[in-house]
């Protein structure tokens, strides 16, 4: 399966013995973060041993140098958000609870709305959220923008200057008044406050989001975190070193939810923040490891930008077709059984086929 697949590699990024230069012309080097977001909370996991691995399979790994048992450096960051509550009897990692501070809206103005806002639209929230920083500081709340938005002398304002017509301004306050319950300035530390813990060198930090039942919370959390990672990493002048100076590899699980080509400007925001973090990433010391089922989803400006390809199991005639990997191994690809795969990276080889691991090396499933 696609899970224990990825346990299996992301392992291998974590072992004590894989680092990675930090300087030009440096001798320095250190070890990867790992940042995995998870929709199944499934990944914490990798805390744990897999009590179903025996003496000889641990052998078997040493001798083929294989990184493996519980990553003792997991840690769960767990989203407060609203009512959700979090419970994780199925791992044994340190759980930190965090919240997105509005704050983060203020360089993201696409998180700020429910629903799409089309090329009027989102200028004028660009200007309502430029105004509202500009009075309340980087302290503004969610709470308080939807207060100030609810002035109709401010509407006046701009509607008679000609800056944003009353229409649109309405159209923007319903959609910021839409945003699901509880995704800002929950009742937890600031994940901005968290930095030095949430990137760290050879640490997995886990984002679970099993427990948001609000689909649209969770992208707003998700896209919130994984574009503070994009953005500090591509930054000319980053305000958290610590993620710039860090070698860093991003997970995403179902990746194809939150990357996916959308005629909204807040899609084609975040399809091209991450579409520059492919082309430019490597450079910058950055890895993006999607996972998906549904590879034909994922925007195709980011999905021709990944290097290499592990391919399992898939029945579905389009999702092969986007993998584009050569026919007589694609045709293999729906009947391939449990563990089977294709490996591709152009730059690195020609298409493999290989039989993946029977045990996974960390612990997987709840039984």
């Amino acid at each position: 399966g696609k899970t224990p697949t990825a346990k299996n590699v992301l392992r291998q990024y974590l072992s004590t013995e894989r680092t990675y230069p930090v300087e030009a012309g440096s001798d320095r080097a250190v070890r990867a973060a790992v940042v995995q977001f998870d929709p199944q909370d499934e990944y914490a996991q990798m805390h744990d041993d897999n009590p179903a691995a025996d003496a000889d399979d641990e052998r078997r790994w040493e001798r083929e140098g294989i990184a493996y048992g519980g990553h003792d450096d997991t840690v769960a960051f767990v989203p407060t958000v609203g009512n959700a509550t979090y419970t994780a009897a199925h791992h044994d990692a340190e759980q930190i609870p965090f919240t997105v501070p509005f704050s983060m809206v203020r360089s993201r103005p696409w998180l700020a709305a429910s629903a799409g806002l089309n090329d009027n639209q989102y200028p004028a929230l660009q200007t309502l959220l430029s105004r509202f920083f500009d009075q309340y500081g980087n302290g503004g709340t969610y709470a308080e923008f939807c207060s100030f938005l609810d002035d109709p002398a401010l509407k006046e304002e701009l509607d008679e200057s000609g800056r944003i017509h009353e229409a649109t301004y309405e159209a923007v306050f319903r959609r910021v008044r839409g945003m699901p319950d509880g995704v800002f300035d929950q009742d937890a530390r600031p994940i901005t406050d968290l930095v030095e813990q949430f990137v760290k060198p050879g640490r997995l930090s886990v984002v679970p989001t099993y427990h948001v039942s609000d689909s649209r919370a969770t992208e707003t959390v998700v896209l919130a975190l994984a574009s503070l990672l994009v953005d500090e990493k591509l930054s000319s002048d980053p305000r958290f070193p610590r993620i710039a100076d860090t070698p860093l590899l991003v997970g995403m699980d179902e990746a194809h939810n939150f990357l996916a080509d959308a005629d909204t400007v807040q899609a084609r925001q975040v399809v091209g923040k991450f579409t520059d973090a492919a082309k430019q990433g490597r450079k910058e010391r950055l890895g993006l490891f999607l996972i998906t089922q549904d590879p034909q989803d994922v925007a195709e400006s980011v999905f021709k930008q990944v290097n290499t390809k592990v391919v399992l199991n898939l029945g579905d005639e389009d999702a092969i077709k986007s993998v584009n990997i050569p026919p007589a191994l694609a045709e293999k690809v729906p009947y391939m059984e449990k563990g089977q795969m294709v490996v591709y990276s152009p730059d690195n080889s020609e298409p493999v086929e290989l039989l993946g691991l029977p045990t996974c090396l960390t612990r997987h499933g709840r039984g």
